[in-house]
């Protein structure tokens, strides 16, 4: 059976709490948060009776030409305490394990784990042979011991070569190179079996500590060895420590615990982290351990969107979601998690083609959209047009003409595909309204019947048509970028100014990244939602 394990009080405060073992536990934080010292902590502050075995991330990594003999008492006694006689004892720890510096000190411990691997071997033959003698050669089927589960999983981790424990030795073999000493092993070889050999080794009901359990491994290798160590321990409880979101992200089923500061004198700030189900765990572990807000946006980490809002809302964190329901989602998602209360999120999206009521419903739930139909039309408002034309030494009255002109005739060109496409979304959002009027198939029927009385599609148009005749009688740019949905008018719209097809675009993310940033952003702001 799993221990609990007791953790230093989240709030900072001094003392302790308990957290059941039914779930293994990741432990989180930025370098500096104090992560491997509350591992020290956990490892020197359990009640009496519960073993914890801590590896930590500075270990060496050197393999011995040949194990020591050793009986299987005093070789775990080298393991667990660092002192392989015969009186150690827990006392003996500090001193031997860990030289008197449980965060800092460089373990070198692998001569003593290669001891207890092969003692527990030379202990399982003994037990066996002795009870073959007694039952008349009736002993039944011999018992796995350490080396054996490692022998049979390691195919698995390293598909390539097999490894043997002989004579003390460890040696692994690959296909068409000759047998070589352990001692010869990559360090991601050399990592996978000291990882093995030290959870395997620790006593059932222990609590084993890995800190940095990534480290020397690729990350294909690294989700198979703890996948299947975590098989292998049902009984232990293992608790990881590491800076590594996706590493965290792939213990599934483990409590993730973020430390947000280390205050000294043993005293963290640390929360839980929330399971979401509308958002990736690696994503929820960066949300809560950034602390900053959020804000979600549409496409990913290369997109105009994410670029463009980063200037724009220095104050946010920035996360792309792809499309807009995956922001709507992951926005709702944030600000209705009680335990995250504390992290205020916001999305932005395109208008695209969504009414006013849309637009004031998706507000209220703090999702914002851009004044404009598609990010593609942020870059041609007015302002930056100007900017770019002064910058290109150009007369930016004359652009911004040219450019309206441009764009008012390219969408009178597509008119009617921009009105019906406006007018199909309004309907698309009305329809979404259905509900039934009563449990029965009658109520069903009446839902659709009301609901479909209410869908004035002749208005609709009509109402659709008149923001795009507006906008073209008036020569609005303003109001043309608002309602039309065309990718790649700012490529489009480079030769206005004699350049190369797309080289408007960069030009204004170059500015970005110049002098002239602050004047990009003040262009964007002058349009964007104040959040």
């Amino acid at each position: 059976m799993r221990p609990n394990v007791l953790l230093p009080l989240r709030t900072g405060a001094a003392g302790n709490e308990s957290i059941d073992g039914v779930h293994n536990i990741v432990i989180i934080g930025a370098n500096g948060a104090g992560k491997t010292r509350m591992g020290a902590w956990i490892e020197t502050h359990q009640p009496d009776g519960i073993m914890v075995h801590r590896i930590s991330a500075q270990r060496a990594l050197s393999i011995p030409d040949a194990a020591d003999i050793r009986t299987l008492d005093v070789a775990e006694k080298g393991l667990f305490y660092g002192y392989a006689k015969p009186e150690a004892n827990i006392a003996y720890k500090s001193g031997h394990r860990w030289s008197q510096q449980a965060a800092t000190s460089l373990l070198n411990d692998y001569a003593h784990l290669l001891a207890t691997i092969f003692a527990k071997t030379s202990k399982r033959n003994e037990d066996y042979t002795r009870l073959a003698q007694t039952q008349g050669g009736n002993a039944g089927a011999v018992p796995q011991s350490t080396s054996d589960i490692i022998i049979e999983i390691w195919p698995d981790i390293m598909p390539q070569n097999t490894i043997s424990f002989t004579d003390g030795k460890i040696m692994t073999a690959k296909e068409g190179v000759p047998n070589y000493h352990g001692k010869e092993m990559s360090d991601g070889e050399r990592v996978a079996l000291y990882l093995m050999g030290q959870c395997l080794s620790a006593p059932e009901n222990s609590i084993v500590i890995i800190d940095e359990p990534e480290i020397h491994l690729h990350k294909s290798l690294m989700s198979r060895l703890w996948n299947k160590l975590e098989e292998l321990c049902p009984n232990k409880l293992l608790i990881f420590i590491t800076h590594d979101l996706d590493f965290a992200a792939s213990r599934i089923g483990s409590k993730k615990i973020w430390i947000q500061n280390f205050l000294g004198e043993d005293r963290w700030i640390w929360e839980m982290v929330p399971e979401l189900e509308e958002l990736p765990a690696n994503l929820v572990i960066e949300i809560v351990g950034n602390r900053r807000n959020v804000l979600f946006c549409e496409g990913d980490s290369n997109s105009y969107d994410f670029l463009l809002y980063q200037a724009a809302y220095p104050t946010f964190h920035i996360i792309p979601r792809g499309g807009c329901n995956k922001v709507i989602e992951s926005t709702k998602a944030i600000n209705d998690t009680p335990s995250i209360n504390h992290i205020n999120a916001v999305g932005i999206i395109d208008r695209d083609y969504r009414t006013a009521a849309e637009i004031a419903a998706l507000t209220a739930q703090r999702i914002f959209t851009v004044e404009v139909a598609e990010i593609e039309n942020l870059l041609c408002i007015e302002p930056l047009l100007r900017i770019v034309a002064e910058n290109q030494h150009q007369d930016p009255d004359g652009i911004v003409q040219t450019v309206t002109d441009f764009i008012i005739n390219e969408m009178q060109s597509e008119l009617d595909t921009q009105v019906t496409n406006h007018a199909q979304r309004e309907i698309q959002y009305q329809l979404n309204k259905y509900v039934k009027t009563a449990h029965t198939l009658a109520g069903l029927e009446n839902g659709l019947t009301d609901l479909l009385a209410t869908v004035d599609i002749p208005t609709i148009y009509a109402n659709s048509s008149a923001l795009f005749e507006e906008a073209i009688n008036e020569r609005s740019l303003a109001k043309a970028l608002l309602i039309y949905n065309r990718k790649n008018i700012s490529s489009r719209i480079s030769p206005l100014f004699g350049l190369g097809a797309g080289e408007y675009v960069k030009i204004i993310f170059r500015m970005l990244k110049s002098t002239e940033k602050a004047r990009i952003v003040a262009a964007l702001q002058s349009v964007l939602p104040a959040i």
